[in-house]
């Protein structure tokens, strides 16, 4: 009985075209705009060493383009609305740019209207050796093209505006990358230290086009090959005795952006105490002026980099000198004195350390030449013969 009401209800057009309006409203909305990058696809994993990365959403229904929203859906972030950091209307719809900030992790992003979800992984990394760009679920935007057709519109070869780079001069430079420029402006420009290739926006220095994967090129790996292309006399310190462990695996990156930073010589930190901590972890309390602790000085002012070169050195620790060559520079009254510091016939070089099998006795025998919680940053303390029962049992 309840059969023939029912199809005669379909047989009438208008209800059915209500019905399927009906049914399809959601999904219109969600059809209003397409998510260009980053794919929308469970478990994409950028790597970048800035927590941040780029969405460009691309609206084709007038009608939607007010009702546009990106929030965060993170712990501590639920219902955020971010912003669009610009937009661009062409004949092929309206292209909305975001800058999300991510964390280390999963990143949850909403889209309305249609709610759908971006889940991105930030994999932070301070180098190029440790980015794996074999890993299926990385995102690399350059894999398939140097720029997707949905992008052609904007980001052309034109002279970018802003870029201090002479074009007349670099012009013919095949390695002259405009293109690059138009997206990456951040990288050759808003540092306060530029390497050179990326000031002048020669990026295919680096970045050559080529490959069947990947039309640009990101180096990866040991990549001081690369940089010795035109670093050419940093070539030569890999022969020293003692070589810094960044330098020794090839990996320049670990202490220099290679497109620019805050601090001079492309470094991330600066160089002359801070950068080094960031690995030597346990030597932060000597940069600390702290009670009860006593910080050579010399890292208070010029810093680690007055003793130790950050490459490579034919002395242990890549110091600039034999131990005590190397105080005496700065304590000049112990120069020419090879006996009676602190007293009588004491040694002060010569003789087998004690304390450290196969070296020789020297400055740092007794003093720490970071920082101590003694005066003098002795090892010990003078009261009670407690530097001196280290070696006199």
């Amino acid at each position: 009985m309840l059969i023939r009401p029912v199809v005669r209800l379909f047989r009438c057009p208008l209800v059915v075209l209500s019905l399927l309006a009906a049914l399809l409203q959601p999904g219109r909305d969600a059809e209003a705009y397409t998510i260009l990058t980053p794919p929308p696809q469970p478990g994409v994993i950028i790597q970048a060493r800035r927590p941040a990365a780029t969405m460009v959403i691309r609206v084709t229904d007038p009608a939607e383009e007010k009702k546009l929203r990106v929030s965060a859906a993170g712990d501590g972030e639920q219902g955020r609305e971010i912003n669009p950091s610009g937009s661009w209307r062409l004949p092929q719809g309206l292209f909305v740019h975001y800058r999300l900030e991510l964390h280390r992790g999963s990143n949850t992003f909403v889209v309305d209207p249609g709610g759908r979800k971006l889940v991105i992984r930030h994999r932070p990394v301070r180098t190029l050796g440790s980015v794996d760009f074999e890993d299926p679920a990385a995102y690399v935007f350059h894999r398939r093209a140097v720029v997707p057709p949905a992008c052609a519109g904007c980001h052309g070869k034109q002279r970018p505006a802003g870029s201090a780079a002479a074009r007349e001069r670099f012009a013919a430079d095949p390695a002259y990358a405009p293109l690059c420029f138009s997206c990456h402006r951040r990288l050759s420009s808003q540092e306060k230290w530029l390497h050179g290739p990326s000031a002048n926006v020669l990026c295919l220095d680096c970045h050559r086009l080529g490959g069947r994967r990947t039309r640009v090129t990101v180096p990866s790996g040991r990549i001081n090959e690369l940089c010795f292309s035109c670093h050419v006399n940093k070539e030569k310190l890999l022969q020293k005795k003692f070589v810094h462990g960044p330098y020794a695996i090839g990996d320049c990156t670990v202490c220099h952006d290679p497109h620019g930073d805050a601090y001079k010589y492309q470094l991330w930190a600066d160089g002359r105490a801070d950068l080094c901590v960031g690995c030597h972890s346990d030597k932060k309390r000597s940069l600390k002026k702290s009670l009860g602790f006593f910080s050579h000085g010399i890292i208070e002012g010029s810093g680690c980099i007055a003793c130790h070169d950050p490459h490579a050195s034919d002395n242990r620790f890549q110091l600039y000198r034999p131990i005590n060559r190397l105080c005496v520079s700065c304590h000049v009254g112990l120069q020419g004195i090879r006996k009676g510091h602190p007293v009588g016939n004491h040694p002060l070089q010569g003789v087998p350390d004690p304390r450290r099998k196969g070296r020789e006795f020297a400055c740092s025998s007794c003093h720490n030449p970071h920082g101590s919680r003694y005066r003098y940053l002795l090892i010990g303390d003078v009261l009670g013969g407690h530097v001196c029962s280290k070696c006199h049992h």
